[in-house]
C-alpha cells in the first residue's frame, strides 16, 4: 500500500485502493474467471488509443504529469479490466449504435466559430457587432469568455452526431449558412453564438468498408459507459474501517 501512497495524494490513493478491492469482490461474487495480464494490457492499449500520438512514452509522459507511476498505472488497469469484466455481458450493440458512431467519426464535420457569454445581454451585444460588420473573430477574442476566444472563437469542427454537443447545437450547424451567426442560445448557464466558417468536411468512407471497426468502437464506448456508472456505485457502496493511525496521518494531507 505504501508504493502507492507515495506515488500520489493518499486520499485519492486510498479510494483507488477500495474501488479495486470492491472490483475484485464483486468479481468473486459473480463467479467470474479472475482478471488476466492479456486483460490488463487490452487496457493500457485502450489508454494509449486515446492519445492523439500514439506513443507509449507519451502515454508516460502524460500519465506521470498526472501523478500515475508504473505502479498506480498497473492498479489502474487492473481496475478497468476488472470493470470491463463486469459489464461486457450486459452490453447489445445493435445496428443503430454502429450508424450512430459511423456518423460521429466518419460524417460530415462541420467547422465553426463560437462566443460564450455569460449573460443573454452579453450575448445580444456580441451579436450586435457582428451584424453591424465586426468580424466575428474580434467580437469572440474581446468578449468570449470561453477558453476557445483566444483562437477568435475557433473549436475542433462539430459532428452533428457527436453527443458531447448539445442537440439544439448540432441541429442548428445544419442549418446556418456558411458565415451566417446564430440567435443567442442557452447551454445550461450560458448564452452561446456560433457561426459556420465554411462547407463541411466530407470523407469517403462506406460503412460496409469499416463495419467491424465501427461495431468495436460502439461496444467500447458502451462498455465505458456502463463502467464508469459501476464504479460510482461501488465507490458509494464500499466503506472502511482505518485503523493504521499512520495510514490516517496520510489520508488527511
Amino acid at each position: 500500500m505504501w508504493v502507492h501512497l507515495v506515488e500520489s495524494s493518499g486520499s485519492e490513493i486510498f479510494q483507488e485502493l477500495l474501488l479495486g478491492l470492491a472490483i475484485q469482490h464483486t468479481i468473486s461474487q459473480e463467479k467470474l474467471t479472475e482478471i488476466t495480464q492479456e486483460e490488463i494490457d487490452f487496457e493500457r492499449n485502450v489508454l494509449l488509443r486515446t492519445l492523439q500520438n500514439n506513443t507509449a512514452s507519451n502515454l508516460e509522459l502524460l500519465l506521470a504529469e498526472r501523478g500515475y507511476g508504473e505502479t498506480r498505472l498497473h492498479a489502474l488497469c487492473q481496475r478497468n479490466a476488472g470493470l470491463r469484466k463486469l459489464v461486457q455481458q450486459k452490453i447489445n450493440v445493435t445496428e443503430a449504435s454502429i450508424l450512430r458512431m459511423f456518423a460521429l467519426i466518419h460524417g460530415p464535420k462541420f467547422p465553426v466559430q463560437i462566443i460564450v457569454t455569460s449573460t443573454l445581454d452579453q450575448a445580444s451585444q456580441a451579436l450586435k457587432k457582428i451584424r453591424s460588420g465586426e468580424r466575428f473573430t474580434t467580437v469572440a477574442a474581446t468578449m468570449s469568455i470561453d477558453p476557445s476566444a483566444v483562437r477568435g472563437g475557433i473549436v475542433d469542427p462539430i459532428s452533428p452526431g457527436d453527443p458531447l454537443w448539445p442537440t439544439s447545437v448540432r441541429e442548428l450547424i445544419q442549418k446556418l449558412d456558411v458565415g451566417e451567426c446564430s440567435p443567442p442560445i442557452l447551454i445550461e448557464d450560458r448564452w452561446l453564438l456560433i457561426t459556420v466558417t465554411d462547407l463541411p468536411t466530407l470523407q469517403v468512407v462506406t460503412l460496409p468498408d469499416v463495419r467491424e471497426e465501427m461495431q468495436q468502437l460502439s461496444r467500447l464506448a458502451m462498455e465505458q459507459l456502463e463502467m464508469d456508472q459501476l464504479s460510482k456505485r461501488l465507490r458509494s457502496t464500499t466503506k472502511s474501517n482505518i485503523i493504521d493511525p499512520n495510514i490516517k496521518r496520510a489520508l488527511q494531507r
